[in-house]
Order: C-alpha cells, then structure tokens, then sequence
C-alpha cells in the first residue's frame, strides 16, 4: 500500500467501538482517583496543620524525594492548592504514564506478537494506519480526561483549587506525561522483538528518571528540566508567580518528536519482523537447570527477574541515601525541635514515620513485580502454550504452584535487597539503623504483599478473564499509602486496605495475631484458587 495513512479513519472508529469500556472505565477511574482527593484535603485547609505539612514536606528532602518539589518558601503561603499541587501531580502524571505503556503496548507490539496486525495488512490498510489510529485515540483520550478533571476539579469549589487556569494547568500537565509515554512504548515497540520486551524497557527508562528526578529535586531543581518525568511538576500548578504552561509544551512537542521516529522505523521495517534489536539465537541444547517446568519458568522470566532485583537495590540506595539528608533537616530545622520533645525525640518520630511510608510504598512497588510474574500464567495459557505442555505428564498443581511460588521468592529477595541497599547506604550516618532495625520494620510489609497475590490467585482460578483487576487494588493501596493521611476518607474505605492491618513497626508495636490471621487468610485463598483452577477449562484468546 503506497499510501502509508489509507483507511485510518476505518481503524480508528474500530479501536473506539472495540475500546470504548476500556476507555469509559480509564477516564472515571482516573477522575475518582485525581478530582476526589480535591474535596477531601480539608486537613490542609487549617493554617495550623499547613504549617506542620509546610515543615514536612517541603523542608524535608527525604519527602521531597517522594512527592516532589515546589517553590514556596514560605509557610504562610503553603495553603491547600500549593499543598495539592506538589502531592497530587507526580502520582497522577506517574498513574497516567503507566495505565498509557500498557495500553499501547497491548494494542501495537503485542498485536504484532500475536498476528493481528499481519491480519488488518492483508486488507487495503496503510503501513501506518494502525499506528495513526492509536496515537489518535490516545491523544483524544488524554484530551478529554483533561477536560474532565479540570472542570471536576473547579465544580468541586473548594477554596485555593476553584481557579479555572490552576485546574486546567494540572490536568493538561498530568495527562501530557500519559500521552509522552504512550509514545515512549510506541518507539520501544519498533526497536525490541517482543511486547514483554518493550513493557520491560519503557517500565525501566520510567523507573530511571523517577531515580533520577529524586536526586536531582533535592540537589538542583533546574537540573529536572532535561528530565521529561520532572516535567509533570515543574509546571507547579496552584503556586501563583511560578505558574508556567512551558512544560506541558516541551511534554507534547517531545511525544510528537518520538511519534515521528517511531513512524521511520515502522516504515522501514516489514510488520511481525522482529525490531531493530533482536533476540539473540537460542542455545541447541539446553542447560540441566533448564529441565523440567520450574526450570523453563525461570528461563523465560529470568531477565525480567534479574532486572527487577537490580532496580530494587539501586532504589534501596537511593532512598537510603535519603536518611542522611534527613538527619541533617532533623539536627537544622528549628520548627521539628518546636514541634518533638527534643531532637533524639524528633529525629525517632520522624524517622519512624518515614520509614513506615517509605517500607510501604516500596513493598506494592514490589507486589506490582509479583503480580506481573504470577499473571503470566493466564497469558501463556491464553497464548494456548500451557494447552500443548498438558499434553506431557504435567499437573495443573506443578504449573500452578510454580508460578505462584517463583511470585512469592522473587518479591521476598527483591524487597531483601531494596532493604538491603537502603542498610548500606545509610550505614555512614551519624544515627545509622541497625541491619535488624531495617529488616523488621521493611520485610513485615511483605506479608501484604503475599495477600495481593492470594487474591491475584484466587481470580486466576475463578475468573482468569479478570485477573487485571488486581491492578485495580493495587492503585488503591497506592492511593492510600500515598495520600491517605491528607485525604479526609471515610473509615469503611480505610478498613479495605490490607496495609491498615500490617503493624507499622517501629512506629507501633508488633501484631503477631494480625499478622498471623493474614497469612492464614493467603494461604486459604491460594487453597481456594489451586481447587477452582484444577476444575475449570483452560481459556483461549
């Protein structure tokens, strides 16, 4: 087909008509999660409780860290929309950017993997049509979700947050991060073989430049204008003066830069050919601990898994990292000293609780890894390859438990070396923790984390087809962990959060009897998932 656009407009009403579920769900999950917490940050609208938060969050570098920067330098000035602003945009810009990978990676490199856009070429399609269609639906999404949430966000009337300006800006900046990194996975998709492959590697640039941005944040703010991540706040919205629409430009006009370089390389290359970096050749005979299914699991998943463990320790350094500098804002500020009995007093309370916020979010970081592994078990089986090893003598139990089992390892040593990483960086403090400090405070919080994955297991035997739902949890968890002392939620939303139940240690004391109600509750749920899955008929598609 000479006409690389021809018949666009017949892909795009398709994807919309196949989509529009997806696409209706995307937009009122993204609206429940950023324009809810408008109205419910009632805390922060006290001067007196602004003020501690002023201290916490923007004196703090450990904090800076995780929420991000802004301008302020005055408490008095540090109302409810700076406050919004500085905790909202990153997670949301972040929220936005992975919902986006998946998706583009779903619907051009995987369908590539798969056959389907072999299929749709076969027809009078152009060679870039399926792609134009999905860049155009992507952008109208993020375009209207923009709209939305501004305009929800300005209907809500809340003092600091009801100036239209203010709300477009934070809307169009979070969004403009999803379209970017829809983009970034389209460009990976043309250069690497497989969509795996290109998830894995648009995950880990994201994941990069969130290290990256967390370094830079605290040591030179300008320096996170050649960061496209730290572009989702330095447009700092809700902080009059400083208010810039720079970065929502530099975030589209870098996605279209990409677009056009993604369109090159698909031009120039014939549709199911593997990318420009391809696979290397499979050896002619396999190694021994190669033999047998646990063995091909972990051949199949070991980069994944090596690339998963290595980016949980360099995060362990960095956060660790964040240790000294918080000792250093304990032992300078005067306000902390104000507000503890005595400095060893405030550097335990705050430590304490940093460590509780910084164990937690890191501990669904991890779970995300173990869903990830214990999920493929429904794609290989979809895929109809667990429908060919049936055939050998292979039990469903072996295939299940080896999924499941090589989930709950892989997400106990990467949160073991994630603690690990923030024990050694840490060690040349003048107040450092202790080795055993680190460990009980950090790996209780995997017991949370082997919760998620029971439910992910008890989906996968009842309802495999739903099994991305788990996604969905997780963003709760997320939310809450994240926001869930800012924002004013009713007890009943709290109390479903498996993480309200983990003892906060070395905050609160040890729950044994939570803690072993738990586990027991897992192990019940993997029971559970193991009978229905051994019952059911495999799925297809």
């Amino acid at each position: 087909m000479k006409q690389p656009l021809y018949n666009t407009g017949v892909l795009f009403k398709t994807l919309i008509k196949r989509d529009w579920f997806k696409l209706v769900f995307w937009i009122l999950g993204m609206l429940a999660f950023a324009a809810s917490g408008a109205g419910k940050m009632g805390v922060a609208s006290n001067p007196a409780t602004a003020s501690t938060l002023y201290t916490m969050f923007v004196k703090n570098p450990a904090m800076v860290g995780l929420f991000g920067p802004t301008p302020i330098n005055n408490p008095t000035n540090y109302s409810l929309g700076p406050i919004f602003g500085q905790t909202m945009t990153l997670i949301t810009g972040l929220t936005f950017a992975i919902i986006s990978i998946i998706y583009v990676v779903n619907r051009s490199r995987k369908e590539e993997d798969d056959g389907i856009t072999e299929l749709f070429r076969s027809y009078s399609i152009g060679k870039l049509a399926n792609t134009t269609a999905l860049v155009m639906e992507l952008l109208l999404l993020h375009l209207i979700m923009a709209v939305l949430l501004a305009l929800s966000i300005e209907a809500q009337n809340v003092a600091g947050l009801n100036h239209l300006e203010s709300d477009c800006l934070f809307a169009f900046t979070t969004s403009a991060q999803g379209f970017l990194w829809g983009m970034f996975a389209l460009l990976f998709g043309q250069i690497f073989s497989e969509a795996s492959t290109t998830k894995g590697m648009t995950f880990g640039l994201l994941g990069l430049l969130y290290i990256v941005r967390m370094l830079t944040d605290v040591i030179n703010l300008s320096i996170g204008w050649f960061n496209p991540l730290s572009w989702s706040y330095l447009a700092f919205p809700y902080v009059k003066g400083h208010e810039n629409w720079l970065a929502v430009f530099l975030t589209f006009l870098l996605a279209f830069l990409l677009l056009g370089i993604s369109y090159i390389l698909e031009l120039k290359r014939d549709v199911g050919v593997v990318g420009y970096f391809p696979e290397r050749k499979a050896r002619l005979h396999g190694k021994k601990g190669h033999f047998g299914f646990p063995g091909l699991v972990l051949n199949l998943e070991k980069k994944m898994i090596i690339g998963w463990l290595l980016a949980s320790f360099v995060l362990g350094l960095v956060y660790g990292s964040m240790f000294g500098q918080m000792d250093q804002f304990i032992s300078s500020n005067k306000t902390v000293k104000e507000l503890f009995v005595g400095n060893e007093t405030a550097a335990s309370a705050i430590r304490g609780n940093f460590m509780v916020t910084l164990f937690s979010i890191l501990s669904i970081l991890i779970a995300a890894f173990g869903v990830i592994l214990l999920t493929k078990m429904v794609s290989e089986e979809r895929k109809n390859r667990l429908e060919a090893l049936y055939a050998l003598p292979l039990s469903r139990l072996k295939v299940y438990s080896t999924y499941l089992l090589t989930a709950i390892l892989s997400v106990i040593l990467a949160q073991f070396l994630a603690l690990f990483g923030i024990f050694i960086e840490q060690l040349g403090n003048k107040n450092a923790l202790s080795f055993l400090e680190i460990m009980k405070s950090g790996m209780i919080w995997l017991v949370a984390v082997i919760f998620v994955l029971a439910i992910l297991s008890l989906l996968l035997g009842f309802v495999p087809r739903l099994a991305e739902l788990i996604w969905v949890y997780l963003a709760f968890l997320l939310i809450m962990t994240y926001l869930g002392k800012l924002l004013s939620l009713p007890k009943w939303l709290e109390n479903l959060s498996i993480y309200n139940y983990i003892p906060k240690l070395p905050v609160e004391k040890m729950n044994l009897s939570n803690v072993l109600f738990i586990l027991i509750l897992s192990v019940l749920l993997i029971l559970l998932g193991f009978g229905a899955y051994r019952r059911r008929d495999l799925i297809t598609g």
